[in-house]
């Protein structure tokens, strides 16, 4: 009886030390994938430390950078929400990329709203795109480095918002060739152009002290040309404005 015991006792042994040394192959697999899980998604490595900003000009970096969640895991960071805020929250932005940058950094490469004219309202001034959208607002300690720009004034005090279209890409396009070609036609300055129950009706205002009333739906060049002729044939009695608002017309004052 004593060796069937021993026997039996003895197997349960080898059972056992057996059964022991299955349990690390066994559990192996899943010990990898929870260090791999911890160390992508959970470990600081991957926490978004660094933000780099390219292409802003006038928007400041400091007011994109805050719109990224520093600190949050760079994987489970979701580009195209980020990219969104940017975009709700910075109407000046008119396109944005963002790449991440494996361990910790993100890149976002800003496309700005292009300036053309500056519009201004209610005291305001705004920058204005070739597409017609309002870019942003011009500060006052930035007005002096927007001087080139055309100048229009709103006599309506029409509400403006960043962001949003204001006028149409041929009413930019017309302001901006009269004000370039203006002073190659005439010899005089422009100052300011000014603006009240629509844009179709356009005054210029010019250094000589008399203005001059366009039509944005007529060709700017053709009315630079009957500009040109009635000042050669009537200058010395021009002392308030032209009106060349009506095709084969001109009325001065």
């Amino acid at each position: 009886m004593a060796p069937a015991v021993f026997g039996g006792q003895g197997g349960a042994e080898r059972s056992g030390t057996k059964l022991f040394s299955r349990l690390p192959q066994k559990f192996l697999p899943l010990a990898g994938i929870t260090v791999v899980v911890y160390l992508f998604f959970f470990s600081p490595k991957f926490a978004i430390k660094d933000v780099i900003v390219e292409g802003n000009e006038f928007v400041a970096a400091e007011r994109i950078v805050e719109r990224v969640p520093v600190g949050r895991n760079i994987f489970l960071f979701n580009l195209a929400d980020c990219r969104e805020d940017i975009l709700a929250n910075l109407p000046e932005i008119k396109d944005v990329a963002i790449y991440r940058g494996i361990p910790n950094a993100v890149k976002l490469v800003v496309l700005e709203r292009d300036g053309r004219l500056i519009w201004e309202s209610n005291g305001v001034r705004y920058l204005v795109s070739t597409g017609g959208e309002v870019a942003r607002k011009i500060l006052p300690e930035e007005e002096a480095g927007f001087a080139v720009y055309p100048r229009i004034v709103d006599r309506r005090n029409f509400t403006v918002t960043p962001g949003t279209a204001l006028v149409s890409p041929n009413f930019v396009s017309f302001i901006t060739n009269l004000h370039e070609q203006f002073f190659d036609n005439t010899n005089i300055k422009p100052t300011f152009f000014e603006i009240d129950e629509t844009t179709f009706d356009v005054v210029l205002h010019t250094e000589a002290g008399f203005s001059v009333k366009f039509n944005s739906m007529r060709a700017s060049r053709k009315q630079l040309e009957d500009l040109k002729r009635v000042l050669v044939a009537k200058r010395p009695d021009i002392r308030e404005y032209i009106d060349l608002r009506i095709d084969g017309w001109a009325y001065y004052k």
